[in-house]
């Protein structure tokens, strides 16, 4: 197998790194390179991540695709898989989603979403979630989820990263990637490796508002050519 690397781009996340950190000391796959990148944290993300034996990367200007691009160019592995701080990554999460790179053709990897520590509703969001990044795949507009995917690195390299022409997008970095990525190999899409991530966003009122926003990114990046950035 490739060398793999493993990104968790972090910011302000001292308290929810430690359970991402600790899953991914126990997955089945032994022998991977581990970078946090600490995004203009001001409190002690940094030190957490190396006591649990990551590399550390610092980015003092915030934003998360600047952030990745920082962890993804550090890494050192052909492969690359990107996670966040509040996922909790199975035991056997990397190996799954990197076995599909055993085919050259195969130049990137994702899986979908599970919300945890929530109101049961949200199991019903999950699935609905996974089977609206099943139908958008077979439009061949496939969903990165940024705690969910890997990417080969020549193939990201290839497009530039999560960059676009004028610069890092404020969001929908993972989506974008995705995009440029088709023209490169072949994706191959996991509906049933599932990541737990906090449902800290999806509270409330900010939740509607959350997923009303990011249902208006999806058209604008998918298709309506914004993903050309």
């Amino acid at each position: 197998m490739a060398k793999i690397s493993v990104v968790v781009p972090a910011h302000n996340e001292e308290e929810e790194l430690p359970v991402c950190l600790s899953a991914l000391g126990r997955q089945d796959i032994g022998d991977f390179e581990l970078i946090v990148v600490d995004s203009a944290s001001t409190d002690s993300t940094a030190e957490v991540a190396r006591e649990y034996g990551a590399h550390v990367v610092r980015v003092d200007t915030p934003g998360v695709a600047r952030a990745r691009q920082a962890g993804f160019t550090a890494a050192r592995g052909e492969i690359v898989a990107s996670t966040d701080a509040d996922a909790m990554p199975p035991p056997d999460w990397l190996s799954r989603l990197t076995a599909p790179f055993s085919d050259p053709g195969v130049v990137g990897t994702f899986g979908t979403l599970e919300l945890r520590d929530g109101p049961r509703r949200l199991a019903l969001m999950s699935w609905l979630f996974t089977l609206f990044q099943q139908i958008n795949f077979r439009l061949a507009r496939p969903l990165f989820c940024g705690p969910n995917f890997a990417v080969r690195k020549k193939a990201f390299q290839a497009v530039s990263g999560f960059s676009g022409r004028s610069g890092f997008p404020a969001e929908a970095e993972d989506v974008i990637l995705a995009m440029k990525l088709r023209r490169e190999g072949r994706i191959v899409f996991l509906p049933e490796l599932a990541m737990p991530v906090s449902a800290r966003r999806l509270r409330g009122m900010v939740g509607l508002k959350y997923v009303a926003h990011h249902a208006g990114v999806y058209l604008r990046v998918c298709w309506l050519g914004g993903w050309h950035g």
